[in-house]
């Protein structure tokens, strides 16, 4: 008869909240996903089922001081500390809510004019002095599906929490490889813009003899001055942003302004071999965006239980002075107290519930097609970054062959110049074709080497590298 009356009372409750007993199940949304890439990229290694999360792509350039920077910004970078900051707060909060289980204690203290000792009719320890008792007070609620639901959505918030490092650790690692690869072009960029200058102040002396001999116009000579004073200008520039790319690494690293040690010459950097072959079901798995808005679904699912747990009554366990109430003695006997305690106390006429819950499905709401635009988009960046990569590859070739063919022209041009076939103005002109056509493909290859470094981010790739939540310690008071 007991169980009856619960059954028809929890039936009434789940009818008035218009919502099941727990709130609604969590059901992992289904986002079909493409069967395969449709850019195929010639610098791909053929490599199946390959963990994204912990490989450590950098390494494949055999660059070590590429390698020791990634290695120290992931130690020593403030904002995956911050982050790391963020799962400490998030753990605290689910610690919270599984020690809501445990009864408050509070201390009581008042007059007393009985003996010292405890009585049986309270439910803690008094000590008294001169008429005075002092005494530990046990309180404790109850909500039992509320407890549960709070729990389920404080595990989602500290997945959550967990994920958003990891986000942040696969930033700073693109934003290292490619502040590297910056200031590595900008190495070579700069040594090729001062043998132009170099060589275009030979060509305009040469062109100034010509001038006052007669042989060339004014306006010729002009051409020669506008073109040396141009490559003039490109010099401190580049060596400006030699200057503020060091200082972007080395606040990645959490370190003070100041240069940065060099690797591998940014010529000798490979291409081939680098990137993956990767599938849509591995992104799905690995990337921390991914993840995340689906543990920010879950916990937009576990709201709606909170939500509805409140129209579940919150029973007190203990009285008044820390008496044990009738709750704790008739909660589990056969008195029907359960029953009739839900009945009594069950917040029927509070509106307000109805739009706490409407509020969290509309959340929920959000929540489900966030999700469903980050997987969405995941596919996408992969596919856009396959494709920038392979077209940028394509660019790269094509300029290759432009400089191999100056280059060529040059060292016959040379040859010629050395048998009195040409001009030192024939030859200087040629080695200048040749410096320009070195500085554009160096600047095409580290346009390649950057959508290597946004394809291994759209991948997912080497963020789990020695991965921690471990926080630093301050060695005071403020360490847990």
């Amino acid at each position: 008869m007991r169980i009856k009356k619960l059954s028809i009372t929890l039936l009434i409750i789940s009818t008035l909240s218009g919502c099941a007993i727990w709130g609604p199940s969590y059901n992992k949304p289904d986002v079909s996903s493409p069967e395969k890439w449709s850019s195929q990229n010639s610098l791909m290694k053929s490599e199946s089922d390959v963990n994204m999360a912990d490989t450590a792509w950098w390494n494949a350039f055999n660059d070590k001081q590429l390698s020791e920077l990634i290695t120290t910004a992931l130690k020593n970078n403030t904002t995956i500390e911050q982050a790391v900051g963020n799962i400490t707060q998030a753990a605290g909060a689910l610690q919270q809510v599984q020690m809501a289980w445990v009864p408050i204690i509070g201390a009581q203290v008042g007059n007393n004019s009985s003996s010292s000792g405890s009585t049986s009719s309270t439910s803690y320890t008094s000590l008294s002095s001169n008429g005075y008792a002092a005494g530990l007070v046990p309180t404790y609620s109850l909500n039992i599906f509320q407890q549960i639901r709070n729990q389920e959505l404080a595990n989602a918030n500290l997945e959550s929490a967990k994920l958003a490092k990891d986000a942040t650790r696969l930033t700073i690692i693109t934003q290292v490889a490619g502040s590297y690869f910056s200031l590595r072009a900008f190495d070579y960029q700069l040594k090729q813009q001062e043998q132009l200058v170099e060589d275009l102040t030979k060509l305009y002396n040469v062109a100034k003899s010509q001038y006052d001999d007669g042989y060339i116009s004014l306006l010729n000579l002009q051409m020669y001055t506008q073109q040396l004073d141009q490559a003039k200008t490109q010099v401190p520039i580049t060596q400006n942003n030699i200057t503020q790319t060091e200082n972007a690494l080395r606040l990645l690293l959490n370190q003070n302004p100041g240069t940065i040690k060099r690797g591998v010459d940014m010529s000798d950097l490979k291409l081939i071999g680098i990137i993956p072959v990767n599938m849509p079901s591995t992104v799905l798995k690995q990337r921390p965006d991914v993840l995340q808005a689906e543990a920010q679904l879950k916990a937009a699912n576990a709201n709606i239980g909170v939500a509805t747990s409140n129209f579940f009554p919150t029973i007190a366990l203990t009285g008044a002075g820390g008496v044990g109430s009738a709750s704790l003695s008739g909660l589990f006997n056969g008195s029907g107290f359960w029953t009739s305690q839900i009945i009594a106390t069950m917040p029927i006429l509070n509106l307000s519930i109805y739009g706490q819950i409407k509020s969290a499905k509309g959340a929920y709401y959000t929540a489900y097609y966030n999700y469903i635009q980050t997987v969405k988009n995941a596919f996408a960046q992969v596919e856009n970054g396959l494709t920038a990569q392979q077209k940028l590859s394509d660019s790269y070739n094509f300029q290759e062959q432009v400089y191999n063919s100056s280059k060529l022209s040059y060292d016959i041009t040379n040859s010629r110049y050395n048998s009195g076939a040409d001009s030192l103005s024939t030859l200087l002109n040629s080695k200048v074709s040749l410096d320009n056509n070195a500085i554009s493909l160096n600047q095409v290859k580290l346009q390649q080497l950057q959508s290597i470094v946004n394809l291994y981010q759209v991948l997912a790739g080497g963020y789990n590298i020695d991965n921690t939540d471990k926080h630093k310690k301050f060695d005071d008071s403020h360490d847990l």
